[in-house]
């Protein structure tokens, strides 16, 4: 077995920004990545929305370091923002209080979620930091300072702006045309500016606004300006990731709506600064919907990744995301939910038979039982296979889901085939359980890393709290109440009971009237259970 790493031996490919096309991965330095990714802005909790660039950005961060790359991980918090200082302002606190309390609140979310540091300690060689503004003015203000030494940034009354025309690939990632730019500028524009777009890197502190925190860049040794204030909101990221990966970098993540201005305003001022290439490869996810709307927190649409946790699980969030390409926009309705609620009922009921049948082994050999086992078995060996070719092209995690639930379909069908317990059974519940958990078992024919973050629970237990919260779901979207699981088996006995006397039109009856009220009963050799609709 070879002992390369994967992205040696087979080559990934991601849709770059950039280039609007899926190439080929490569990096500066072979067999190590930088990568940042652009964290929230702490004014509140975080809502689901901002979950799916923390999710894409964790699974691309163990996905590299799965395949063999040394990826040095960087996730900023914005502390210092407009949005801040006006709930400051209204809470009379301020902004780095604000600040302050609310990325503790984000941290307890990442806990949760299982992307925080302390989750990454077991990963091979890759390493993560995450990063707030307030640790890095000093660094701001001399990334500043080489931005007006190199002709692209200009003082007036005290604000620093960045000419965008001073830099020639202006609108490179976005598209944008700057003559365009300067005709749809909206009326009453900043008339410091030398052009509508230009931006503030650096802006005067307005002392009537006793929220607002400043710096004194002269206590930096800045060379061209020394008026207090604070920097603007684009240059933070440019200088956290020179401070933290150097002048180039490797890959650059954020969400749709970072595109432009932000992410064209880092390139600008980056390679303005150093000039030097900013970044090789830029990814970006696509939103989540509520209804035909982005979900924001300034559209008033959001569920917090907290409440969605206590009504769901994390769990259960992770799937969402996975269900869908990161290119895709992601529906938040009650069939989408749905869909995900059965893929995982689905899962967790094959990983339920694959313990329960390796907790009655046999030796026992069945020559027509193993002619339907032996196909699912070869399935299953190729299925690892399967996912890493989905993942290594743009990270389809849409297909890898599509490729286990495949094997789950086939595992279903024969284990429905009335055929006794042989030896190709359990080496397919055997292999099946080693691929789900990452767990060693009796025939570990291959480990695969859990990087996704899903299936790890006990079946019972996840089969149990999907049926609560599916219960949950139908009481909230009828406005009734389920019958109680002891009304349920005493219909079921009865209906039994009927069954036993032929009396076959009052069964019928039974699971009519239980459908009518929500349950849904599944007839087996084993006996009769039910589910909720």
């Amino acid at each position: 077995m070879s002992t390369e790493p994967l992205f040696k031996t087979k080559k990934f490919y991601i849709t770059n920004t950039l280039s609007g096309k899926k190439e080929e991965f490569k990096t500066i330095k072979e067999g190590k990545v930088s990568f940042y990714s652009c964290g929230p802005t702490v004014y509140g909790a975080l809502h689901i929305g901002n979950a799916r660039a923390l999710l894409f950005a964790d699974l691309m961060f163990r996905w590299l370091d799965h395949i063999g790359y040394e990826v040095q991980f960087v996730r900023n918090y914005t502390d210092v923002d407009d949005k801040i200082i006006k709930k400051a302002t209204q809470e009379k606190r301020t902004s780095l209080e604000v600040a302050k309390e609310w990325m503790a609140y984000c941290e307890e979310d990442l806990k949760l979620l299982k992307i925080s540091a302390d989750t990454y300690k077991g990963l091979k060689k890759s390493t993560f930091r995450s990063v707030n503004v307030t640790d890095s003015i000093a660094d701001i203000v001399g990334l500043i300072d080489q931005i007006i030494e190199r002709g692209h940034g200009y003082v007036v009354d005290g604000e620093v702006f960045y000419s965008i025309e001073s830099y020639k690939t202006y609108g490179q990632l976005s598209g944008k045309n700057v003559d365009d730019l300067q005709a749809g500028a909206r009326v009453g524009v900043d008339q410091k500016k030398k052009h509508p777009a230009d931006f503030s890197l650096w802006k005067p502190h307005k002392k009537e606004i006793a929220a607002e925190p400043s710096w004194n860049p002269s206590s930096f040794s800045a060379k061209k300006f020394s008026v207090e204030g604070r920097p603007g909101w684009h240059i933070e990221c440019s200088a956290m990731i020179l401070k933290h990966l150097g002048e180039s970098i490797d890959l650059h993540h954020g969400g749709q709506d970072l595109i432009f201005p932000h992410h064209e305003n880092e390139i600008a001022q980056s390679e303005g600064g150093t000039g030097k290439p900013f970044c090789k490869h830029w990814v970006h996810h696509a939103f989540l919907t509520s209804g035909n709307e982005k979900m924001s927190k300034s559209l008033g649409n959001i569920l917090t990744i907290r409440q969605f946790i206590e009504k769901y699980s994390a769990e259960i969030l992770k799937f969402l995301y996975l269900s869908f390409h990161y290119r895709t926009a992601v529906p938040y309705t009650e069939e989408t939910i749905d869909q995900v609620l059965g893929e995982l009922e689905r899962i967790y009921k094959a990983k339920k038979w694959a313990t329960t049948v390796l907790e009655t082994k046999t030796q026992e050999t069945n020559a027509e039982a193993e002619k339907e086992w032996k196909p699912v078995f070869e399935k299953l060996v190729k299925l690892k296979e399967k996912i890493e070719a989905d993942l290594f092209n743009d990270l389809n995690t849409v297909g890898a889901m599509a490729e286990l639930l495949t094997v789950i379909r086939e595992i279903n069908r024969v284990s429905g085939l009335p055929l006794k317990p042989t030896l190709g059974k359990i080496s397919v519940a055997d292999l099946f359980l080693n691929f789900l958990t990452s767990q060693k078992t009796s025939k570990d024919v291959f480990s695969y890393p859990d990087f996704f973050g899903v299936f790890g629970e006990n079946p019972d237990n996840a089969l149990a709290r999907l049926e609560k919260i599916r219960q949950g779901l139908l009481e909230e979207r009828t406005g009734t109440s389920l019958p109680s699981e002891a009304e349920i088996q005493k219909f079921i006995e009865e209906r039994k009971q009927a069954r036993i006397s032929k009396n076959f039109a009052r069964g019928d009856e039974i699971r009519k009237e239980l459908e009518a009220k929500g349950i849904i009963l599944i007839d087996s050799p084993q006996g009769t259970t039910w589910r909720v609709k």
